[in-house]
């Protein structure tokens, strides 16, 4: 009797189990109609709640059309590696209008949740009023439980603020916010691939567990924000009393920030409360790698904070390398700053010690110019170490363009190109810069503006070499660029002395912004490489061709390489927008056609991606 009493109660365990595992969700399901597996994105969910994920993972494809509504996705059981969740559309067929209340909203929440990615969706915020607008687009949001680990976003657009409106200053494009207390439960490896965000107050904001002051707890590591484009559609920013942000990172050790485009931020609160910052790239006690992005235009009216294209302090005993990216459109209004404190206020580059992280930055092969059309009331600076009270925390600054030529009203404020706020020498490592400063009270090089400090600065480069201790084998030129007015930093073919461009090859910078292999030894500094790389056939001349150049109507690329599966074409503008993508190449090795009809006259560089190869070219449409 207890044999078959055992036997029986197996029987049922086992059987139980299995019927438990029979239902979780696993394999292509299609949602949004009433053919649809699911009629609604709700109802899987909550299917997926009940029943968690099963063998292989589950793909929810939702169907094309408009749909509205809020979702929160968490208590998933069985997502892992090999059981993702992967929640897609076909690209620009899918949007979600929805409207806020006066709660704190996402248009999708994931709580406490890995290895989930959202891809192709376009999400718009419709709400009435301003006070009802939706917060944030995705928010991610670790607990001390489990964090929210190898998630990706991807191929898609956000676009909030109340029906167009300008948004409220809480707003997110994208937040992952941590309160892990260990690695395991970190928000750590996730990843935000090409993404169009606009109207929201901050792009993208990635926060690592902190107390309430704001100090670190716990790191968040791997996070990667590539290819995006903010306020390319409508600016980021706000009118109230606060800062604003494209990306920005807490705590984020090895962050990469790589390919992204900002366009636009317009912070127009003129009377904030106390001092705010307008930023393009802005990382607290971080490190990683900022690379080949493109921060096009910053304007921030107020008599208050200041405007930086990157600020960066790095955490101790790391590095953060900073290199290939353009900086320009860094513009102050309606603002007449102190003059008894003419602090800066508008910094192409910013690098700072925070909190006992005073890590290595390394800023290489960046171009940076600052211009204006009018004098102004207020102080810049192209690169600048901030040194606070102690100053002594290190960067190194190599193979940079940096250009203020910003003029001040007064000679109470400066316009620098480079400035070294530590109270000692030695801390900033500078050298083959090109340093320019063609304003009225501009000068290429200062030290001692840290607090207490002794300030010394100049405008002839033998000068600043003696008291600075640094750059002896830089330049001091106005540079010939391709473009200046339009945004084109590149090198042109045309100019007259190019050895004066040249500086030695720094192996932590083998390409340059376009992808374009740098040369050896030599390369020319900036985040462009020189005249030969940038023609139309350019040191690819035997793997890409573009023709005919100029074009009007059909674009010919000739590979003389075979392309892979996934090998795709993007057309950026000069200002580095991007404008046109073409995807599935693959298996063409002669003659590729694009259509440009649609494309303005101007220059344009076409990135073909061919694996993990980039070929870049030039190219013209009439």
């Amino acid at each position: 009797m207890k044999n078959i009493t055992l036997f029986t109660t197996l029987f049922c365990f086992l059987g139980f189990s299995f019927l438990s595992n029979a239902q979780a969700i696993s394999g292509d399901f299609t949602v949004g109609t009433s053919a649809s597996d699911y009629e609604t994105l709700a109802l899987a969910i909550q299917d997926l709640q009940d029943n968690g994920v099963g063998t292989g993972g589950a793909t929810l494809t939702i169907s094309p059309g408009i749909y509205s509504g809020t979702f929160v996705l968490e208590n998933i059981a069985g997502l892992s590696a090999d059981n993702q969740l992967i929640i897609t559309a076909a690209p620009n067929t899918v949007t979600f209008e929805s409207q806020g209340t006066t709660a704190t909203e996402a248009f999708f929440r994931v709580n406490s949740l890995s290895w989930i990615t959202f891809n192709q969706l376009d999400l718009v915020d419709v709400s009435a009023i301003s006070d009802d607008d939706i917060e944030y687009g995705y928010q991610f949001e670790g607990s001390t439980a489990a964090g929210c680990l190898n998630n990706t976003i991807s191929n898609g657009s956000i676009f909030l603020g109340a029906n167009g409106a300008r948004p409220e200053t809480n707003t997110r494009g994208i937040l992952f916010r941590s309160r892990g207390t260990d690695l395991a439960t970190s928000n750590s490896n996730n990843i935000i691939d090409n993404m169009s965000i606009d109207n929201s107050s901050w792009g993208i904001q990635f926060r690592a567990a902190a107390n309430f002051f704001g100090a670190i707890t716990q790191e968040d590591n791997n996070n990667q924000i590539v290819n995006c484009v903010f306020g390319a559609n409508a600016s980021l920013g706000h009118e109230f009393s606060s800062g604003a942000l494209a990306i920005n990172g807490l705590g984020e050790r090895d962050f990469i920030i790589t390919g992204n485009i900002i366009e636009s931020i317009q912070n127009f609160n003129a009377d904030p409360a106390i001092p705010a910052s307008t930023s393009g790239i802005s990382l607290d006690s971080c490190s990683g790698e900022i690379s080949n992005n493109m921060i096009n235009s910053i304007e921030y009216e107020s008599t208050l904070g200041s405007i930086f294209g990157i600020r960066s302090s790095t955490l101790a005993g790391a590095e953060t390398l900073i290199k290939n990216n353009t900086i320009r459109g860094l513009q102050r209004s309606n603002i007449v700053a102190s003059t008894t404190d003419p602090s800066l206020t508008v910094y192409g580059i910013w690098i700072f010690e925070q909190s006992g992280n005073n890590g290595l930055a390394k800023i290489y092969n960046n171009t940076i110019v600052l211009t204006g059309d009018t004098p102004f009331d207020y102080s810049s600076t192209g690169v600048q170490l901030r040194g606070g009270s102690t100053g002594e925390f290190p960067a190194e600054v190599f193979n940079n363009i940096i250009v203020n030529n910003l003029s001040t009203t007064s000679d109470v404020y400066k316009s620098f190109a480079l400035s070294d706020g530590n109270t000692n020498r030695g801390f900033l490592i500078s050298d083959h810069n090109l340093l320019f400063a063609g304003g009225t009270n501009g000068f290429l090089g200062g030290i001692g503006r840290e607090l207490g400090g002794t300030e010394q600065f100049t405008n002839d480069l033998a000068e600043f070499i003696i008291f600075s201790e640094t750059n002896a084998n830089s330049v001091n030129f106005l540079p010939e660029l391709e473009d200046l007015e339009n945004g084109d930093f590149s090198i042109p073919g045309s100019i007259t002395s190019p050895e004066l461009y040249l500086a030695p090859t720094l192996s932590e910078v083998p390409l340059d912004i376009l992808g374009l292999t740098r040369f050896t030894p030599n390369t020319f500094v900036g985040a462009y490489e020189g005249p030969e790389t940038l023609s139309v056939l350019g040191s690819n001349r035997n793997e890409i061709t573009l023709y005919p150049n100029p074009s009007e109507t059909i674009l010919n690329i000739s590979s003389a390489l075979p392309l892979n599966a996934n090998a795709s074409a993007q057309i950026i503008d000069i200002s580095g927008k991007k404008v046109m993508t073409v995807e599935d190449l693959s298996g063409i090795n002669s003659k590729i056609e694009i259509d440009v009809t649609l494309l303005e006259s101007g220059l344009y560089i076409l990135n073909l991606q061919n694996g993990e190869q980039t070929l870049s070219q030039k190219f013209l449409i009439k």
